[in-house]
């Protein structure tokens, strides 16, 4: 199952043309957004401090399912979704409305990235100019898009025998630490590049200007 996650932020890039074949879930404020694009989610959830009671109304009386959390508790929202649409079955998660903003909701959401991938969901962060997943090992084939820069860090700890194929600047068997930045500002070449690693987690991030 295939699941789009719009959490509620004031600058939302939507890419509605690839909502028609995934469930959708409106996160707070996200689902009132929604909403306004004359969009109905499959699913609402949130603790909805974030919109007043007529908002709160309207999402409730269009949404087919509602699940109202508490405001004090020990995960966000956005954390509450995936949790949820994981215990449900999907296997691809777009979060859209993640970046920007808040500079702590933003690194909240990336740590969400590496947090799901160790439980087998695969979770991307969409936004107009930038798309975040988070890699594991292995061999990745991967699709050229628009969004043709691309950077790499390692997150938690060093990413070894990194190799980067069909890229502008190629890496074989690369060492790549936490605080190393070398892996900015790559560029994709041809229709695929490949990914490969052996040990860590790579945050991957594909730009476009």
């Amino acid at each position: 199952m295939k699941v789009a996650v719009i959490c509620g932020s004031h600058e939302l890039y939507l890419d509605e043309k690839a909502l028609a074949d995934q469930f959708i879930i409106g996160v707070d404020r996200g689902a009132f957004h929604l909403l306004e694009r004359g969009i109905s989610p499959d699913l609402a959830i949130g603790d909805f401090d974030s919109v007043t009671p007529e908002e709160y109304g309207a999402v409730s009386q269009a949404t087919r399912e509602l699940i109202h959390l508490p405001c004090e508790k020990d995960e966000t929202d956005t954390e509450a979704a995936l949790n949820l649409v994981l215990q449900r079955g999907a296997s691809e998660v777009t979060l859209y409305g993640a970046l920007g903003g808040r500079i702590d909701h933003t690194l909240a959401n990336i740590r969400l990235l590496l947090q799901f991938v160790k439980k087998g969901l695969y979770v991307q962060l969409v936004g107009e100019k930038n798309r975040l997943t988070v890699l594991s090992k292995g061999e990745h084939h991967l699709e050229a898009t628009a969004f043709k820069y691309l950077s790499f860090f390692a997150l938690e700890s060093t990413v070894t025998h990194l190799t980067l194929k069909n890229v502008k600047y190629p890496l074989v068997n690369y060492t790549l630490a936490q605080d190393d930045i070398r892996c900015i500002s790559n560029e994709t070449l041809g229709a695929d590049y490949q990914v490969k690693f052996e040990s860590g987690y790579l945050l991957m991030i594909s730009s476009c200007d």
